[in-house]
């Protein structure tokens, strides 16, 4: 049972990590959610690893997320899987085509199997493949679908790899038909998150949606803002989707770089201000990939979205297909279990400690809200009484999340009867899903906190703040709050 660390990890599940054996330690090193990249790889290997992970999560009686990451309006090169090295100023062909005509045959080829793209794209415009990291000038148009382009410097370009236009913006469908199917799999596998690559708009959620009720899928949408209209349309796309995820790489190719932290403070504040979970991702720990240490930098990095209060931080190539995936997991872990420490002023060890939460409080909105401002008004230090444990009932998940967006000192077990609602709560910071029965008729205590304790997540002489409804089976009706000694 994951109880220690508040800011939960999402990690990428690729061929350095799929094996049973390395699952297993991920979760045991502090793993909550698990990333499926739709962009790589057939339905059919998902489904299995997914199913893989379920088994083995279920085996070691930890509660973990599955996401899946739709492709959506993503642009992607092919290199028929091979690398295609460039030097600064070569010229090289884009294209969609099979076969060049012969007079052009020298060129190195580099796929894009999007004619919209190559359609709009015009001499002189301007992109860049890898997140940023290598940029090229479009030289001539000899046709529709075949472009001439020019490096801007050296480098390896590898299959696969996105394509961001700079200063263009081209009307692609939220959707591709390959997303359609993964689509198909996620519901056979329950995934818990279905992530959104270039969320623009609420309709390019409401689409996603759309989809998933037609499939009877159920599960929470993570919307990625990563392009200059996600910011654009910020507020509406924290309110219809159910998270966010703050895709750092893409969204630095069309921000300005110096714009990105910021932006991740404030898209963070106006998540927790709806109770939606939000992810900082992208190049956490990136040197990681080939390193087995992270560098100053990333650790500060990881630090400073603890400070931020982000709900979760996500690996990417660092356990998809880097030589170092555990011990990424592990540096992770051990960076935000240390400041979370020294947010909430916890470890003053240094004599350095002067409280580096942001500060920031949701905005009350309700009933609920009212109840668990009362109740986290009892675990300050100043409240007289040693809050060790706040316990919350929950069908819906909605107190639970009430409660992570301000961000308690004390960890929250949330107990629900609902499976889907225990394993989307693996996202929320600071909450400790648990899978349980409600009573039936009075409240009784006793065979909760029994199993409570066995799972180690109480203790007895523990002092306890429970938060439920008087019918605690009824959907937004959190209106009790008991105080109790284990």
């Amino acid at each position: 049972m994951h109880k220690d660390k508040k800011t939960k990890i999402v990690a990428t599940i690729g061929p350095a990590t799929d094996s049973v054996e390395f699952i297993k330690e991920l979760i045991e090193a502090g793993v909550n959610i698990f990333r499926f990249n739709m962009k790589h790889n057939e339905p059919a290997w998902h489904l299995e690893r997914i199913e893989r992970v379920q088994k083995i999560a279920a085996e070691l009686d930890i509660n973990i997320g599955i996401l899946i990451d739709l492709q959506g309006p993503e642009i992607r090169i092919n290199t028929n899987k091979e690398d295609v090295f460039l030097e600064d100023n070569e010229h090289f062909i884009l294209t969609s085509k099979d076969k060049l005509p012969p007079e052009l045959a020298e060129y190195k080829v580099i796929r894009l199997n999007n004619d919209v793209v190559l359609k709009e794209l015009k001499e002189h415009d301007a992109f860049s493949i890898d997140d940023g990291f290598f940029e090229f000038k479009v030289v001539a148009k000899v046709s529709s679908d075949l472009l001439v382009v020019k490096s801007l410097q050296k480098g390896i370009i590898k299959h696969r790899k996105s394509l961001n236009l700079v200063g263009i913006d081209i009307p692609l469908p939220s959707l591709i038909d390959e997303d359609l199917d993964k689509l198909n799999m996620a519901t056979k596998a329950k995934v818990d998150f279905v992530a959104l690559s270039f969320t623009r708009s609420k309709k390019d959620i409401q689409i996603l949606q759309k989809e998933m009720e037609s499939r009877h899928l159920d599960a929470k949408i993570v919307a990625k803002v990563e392009s200059q209209a996600g910011i654009d349309n910020i507020d509406e796309i924290i309110e219809f989707s159910d998270a966010v995820m703050i895709a750092r790489g893409d969204l630095g190719v069309e921000i300005p770089m110096e714009e990105i932290p910021f932006l991740q403070k404030e898209i963070i504040k106006r998540c927790r201000n709806a109770n939606k979970p939000v992810i900082v991702a992208t190049q956490m720990l990136q040197s990681m990939i080939d390193n087995p240490i992270p560098t100053r930098a990333e650790a500060a990095d990881v630090a400073n979205a603890v400070f931020d209060e982000t709900d979760a931080i996500m690996l990417s190539g660092e356990t998809a297909s880097g030589k170092y995936p555990l011990k990424a997991v592990r540096f992770m872990k051990k960076m935000a279990l240390y400041n979370e420490d020294k947010m909430m002023c916890k470890d003053d060890s240094m004599g350095f400690c002067s409280g580096l939460s942001s500060g920031f409080t949701p905005t009350s909105k309700d009933q609920t809200h009212a109840l668990v401002r009362a109740a986290l008004s009892m675990v300050k230090k100043d409240s007289g009484v040693d809050v060790a444990k706040i316990l919350v009932f929950t069908q819906s998940g909605y107190t639970a999340r009430v409660f992570s967006s301000f961000r308690p000192d004390v960890p929250v077990i949330a107990l629900s009867e609902n499976t889907k609602t225990v394993e989307s709560l693996t996202m929320s910071y600071g909450i400790i899903p648990f899978l349980g029965k409600f009573p039936e008729a009075s409240f009784s205590y006793d065979t909760l906190f029994k199993d409570l304790k066995k799972k180690e997540l109480l203790k007895d002489g523990e002092l306890v703040i429970v938060v439920h409804g008087k019918r605690w089976q009824d959907e937004g009706k959190t209106n009790a709050l008991v105080v109790l000694t284990v």
